[in-house]
C-alpha cells in the first residue's frame, strides 16, 4: 500500500504540489524540491561565489519559495522561472552585501575601451565546460555577464540591481567577453596545436 501511495504521489501536477506548499505539507514541499532543485542548481552555480556556495544558495531560495508561495501568481509565468528569479535575487543580494564583488573600473580606463557586439568564438563546448569558464571569472564580471547574457537583463537594470553605473555594467561584461574568449582560444589551440 505504501508503494501505491508512493507512485500516485510522483502524479502530482506543479498546481497540486503549489498548492501543498501553501498549505506547508512538508511531503509537498520535498516533492517541489525534488522536482525544481536540478534545474535551479544550475543557476545558483552561475552566481556562486566564495562569500556565496551554490549550495547554500540553492537552499536559501527554497525556503524563501516555501515562505513566498503565495505570491507566486501562475498568471504570471512558470514556476520554475519564479523559482530562478527567487535564486538570482538572493544571490545579488548577497553580491551588493559584499562589496568586493563588482569590481569598479575608473572613468579613464571605461573611456579607453571599445564595447564590441560581435559574438565570441566558441568551439563546441559542453554546457560544465562552459559553465567551468564562467566560473573562473571574478564575481562581479561573472554577475554581469550571466544576467546579461544568459537571464537576459539589460545594462540598465543590472546597473540598478548591483548599485553601479551603466558604463561599469558594460565594461564589465566586456571584460568577462575578454577573459572567456582568452580561455576559450587556449582551449582551441590545445584541441588543435
Amino acid at each position: 500500500m505504501t508503494r501505491i501511495r508512493h507512485i500516485q504521489q510522483n502524479n502530482f501536477s506543479v498546481a497540486e504540489l503549489i498548492d501543498g506548499c501553501k498549505q506547508k505539507k512538508p511531503q509537498s514541499q520535498k516533492m517541489l524540491f525534488e522536482k525544481f532543485a536540478p534545474l535551479i542548481y544550475t543557476t545558483c552555480r552561475r552566481y556562486d561565489f566564495a562569500g556565496y556556495p551554490a549550495k547554500d544558495l540553492l537552499q536559501d531560495t527554497f525556503i524563501k519559495v516555501f515562505e513566498k508561495i503565495d505570491q507566486f501568481d501562475e498568471r504570471k509565468g512558470q514556476l520554475k522561472n519564479w523559482i530562478a528569479r527567487v535564486s538570482i535575487n538572493l544571490a545579488l543580494n548577497a553580491i551588493r552585501k559584499n562589496k568586493k564583488a563588482v569590481i569598479v573600473i575608473d572613468e579613464e580606463t571605461q573611456a579607453n575601451l571599445v564595447y564590441e557586439s560581435d559574438d565570441m568564438l566558441t568551439p563546441n563546448l559542453s554546457e560544465e565546460e562552459i559553465l567551468a569558464l564562467i566560473s573562473k571569472l571574478p564575481v562581479g564580471y561573472k554577475t554581469v555577464f550571466n544576467l546579461f547574457v544568459i537571464d537576459g537583463f539589460s545594462h540598465k537594470k543590472i546597473a540598478d540591481s548591483l548599485n553601479i553605473s551603466i558604463s561599469t555594467s558594460k565594461s564589465q561584461l566586456y571584460k568577462a567577453k575578454q577573459i572567456l574568449q582568452k580561455q576559450i582560444n587556449q582551449i582551441i589551440k590545445a584541441k588543435h596545436g
